[in-house]
């Protein structure tokens, strides 16, 4: 396995051991707290193989439809 030395101050090293479970390396911290990031074209991708019953794409367009509505006065 590869390694990579790396530097952290102090305080990332103490929250890095705050959340250190038993027996536990700090790349597994690591890889436990820090996810990895969003797909973006997978997931767009994703999105377009799936379908939604014209019902819930009504759903969908109304609920959006009441949250860009301003809010009136009472």
């Amino acid at each position: 396995m590869a390694t990579k030395t790396i530097t952290i101050d102090i305080e990332a090293y103490g929250r890095l051991a705050q959340v250190r479970r038993e027996k536990e390396s700090f790349s597994q911290i690591i890889k436990r707290v820090v996810r990895p990031p969003l797909d973006v074209d997978a997931f767009l991708a994703k999105l377009e193989s799936l379908s939604m019953s014209p019902k819930a794409a009504a759903a969908v367009e109304e609920h959006l439809r009441r949250r860009h509505r301003p809010h009136q006065a009472r």
